[in-house]
């Protein structure tokens, strides 16, 4: 079993359509450009783009969230793919925006990883091309070592997590409890920080890069709650 299979069913509703990240998104890319999703969970925030006029090519390695993508997307031309983060050099299109949110990056390994994704994003970029990444801000998680989440308690279920810093690694556990049983997962994370990721995107030839630290475009300090980045290539 996967880490994330036993959350699908209730995915939807532990992490509903941001609608703030959906216009974030909107603000920085032009109407009707080739997007790509890399890591798109259930497919919310591609189907939302996609109403918007946006063509959409989703990609999600966990199966059964992929599954759903495409049961959602069942009337729109919306192509889902089961990549990681590691394969997009594999797609034939060259993308006008290929965007990464919800604490996906953090999944890749190391620092190395982390390029090699880069790298690949950025030669996968038209001209003038943009690449839009959010993460947890582990600036504010390393420093002040804050591990907590809010319980989400809905009436079919309870879902909880936490962090806990390991090494150079943050695990990342899981407790989903519905209908007297309990699901538990662990993953690990690499905890990248803005020290680490800025230096490598401008290394990958990146033009222009600019920081926020939430999607109403606040500025990025240290105790932001995220590290979102709009790269251009």
């Amino acid at each position: 079993m996967t880490f994330y299979s036993p959350l699908t069913p209730y995915y939807d509703e532990i992490f509903p359509k941001n609608v703030k990240a959906l216009s974030f998104l909107k603000s920085n890319i032009k109407p009707g450009s080739l997007l790509l999703d890399v890591g798109a969970g259930t497919g919310s925030m591609a189907l939302g783009l996609v109403e918007e006029g946006f063509n959409v090519i989703a990609t999600e390695p966990e199966e059964s969230m992929a599954q759903q993508i495409r049961e959602k997307a069942a009337d729109t031309s919306m192509q889902v793919f089961t990549k990681g983060m590691l394969q997009v050099a594999e797609f034939e299109e060259t993308f006008d925006g290929i965007y990464c949110v919800g604490n996906t990056l953090v999944h890749l390994n190391n620092v190395e990883e982390i390029n090699e994704f880069l790298q690949q994003v950025y030669r996968k970029l038209a001209d003038d091309g943009l690449f839009i990444c959010q993460i947890v801000n582990f600036d504010r998680v390393l420093s002040q070592q804050d591990f907590t989440f809010p319980v989400i308690t809905k009436e079919n279920f309870e879902f909880k997590r936490k962090y806990a810093l390991e090494g150079d690694k943050v695990l990342f556990t899981t407790t989903l409890t519905s209908d007297g049983e309990t699901f538990s997962n662990t993953t690990s994370l690499f905890p990248v920080t803005s020290e680490q990721l800025l230096p490598i995107l401008k290394n990958c030839g990146f033009r222009s890069i600019e920081t926020y630290g939430n999607f109403v475009k606040a500025a990025h300090s240290a105790n932001s709650p995220a590290f979102i980045i709009v790269a251009r290539k």
